[in-house]
């Protein structure tokens, strides 16, 4: 391996190291219960409840007080508060290393001196690949912690947060149903009473339709040119 080799992989490795991203939530939920926790990100995962932010990640600290209540909430929430401090202890111990491992550099200035500059190169190149692999394993032990505070944030919400209650200091705390009575049903209609006939009273005859072709009478003060035909 050649001086301008090392140089290369000791600058791939510092990358690697130094590499970050971002994002934004942009869409927050509009309803829901008094207590019920969501999950945004901000750069960094978030646990909101509808009274502000509960914890953040990765270390997720005040999660697990937070859904005590739930057992099983509680046990994920503990181990995303542990997941999340290994990581960050994994992820700055990485960093130092491949920081300090750039030391190795300094062994281009012994080029007259081949064995002390291979030597501080090649040790250089040892403490960045142990960097690397501390940065992955602290990553993957981000994921874990992340992972269990989604199934804590689940476990609770589906508990006692999406159905009102909270974890209080004696326990879980439900609200109390509000029993509504049902609505009256309508009243009946009055009955309907046949109208009584009289019978003192003659009914009248029913009027006979007049014969096809007979002119309707005519009004008096109708001039003559006009008459009333019969209805069609």
């Amino acid at each position: 391996m050649s001086a301008r080799h090392a140089l290369v992989v000791l600058g791939l490795s510092a990358a690697a190291l130094a590499g970050c991203g971002s994002g934004f939530t942009t869409v927050e939920p509009r309803v829901l219960a008094p207590h019920e926790l969501t999950l945004r990100y901000e750069n960094e995962f978030q646990v909101h409840s509808p009274d502000g932010l509960v914890a953040t990640g990765v270390r997720y600290r005040g999660l697990s007080e937070y859904v005590a209540c739930v057992p099983d909430a509680e046990r994920h929430a503990l181990a995303a508060e542990t997941a999340g401090d290994t990581s960050v202890g994994l992820t700055v111990a990485g960093i130092a290393l491949g920081v300090g491992g750039m030391g190795g550099l300094a062994g281009l200035a012994y080029q007259r001196d081949p064995d002390l500059m291979w030597g501080l190169l090649l040790g250089g190149i040892g403490v960045e690949v142990i960097g690397l692999v501390m940065t992955a394993v602290g990553r993957a032990t981000r994921i874990d912690a992340h992972g269990h505070a989604v199934d804590a944030v689940n476990y609770y919400n589906d508990a006692v947060g999406s159905r009102g209650g909270r974890c209080g200091p004696r326990g879980t705390e439900m609200p109390q149903p509000q029993y509504v009575d049902p609505p009256a049903a309508p009243a009946a209609p009055a009955p309907i009473y046949p109208v009584p006939v009289q019978p003192d009273v003659p009914m009248l005859p029913p009027a006979l339709p007049e014969p096809e072709g007979t002119t309707p009478p005519q009004p008096a003060d109708l001039p003559p040119e006009r008459i009333i035909l019969d209805d069609p």
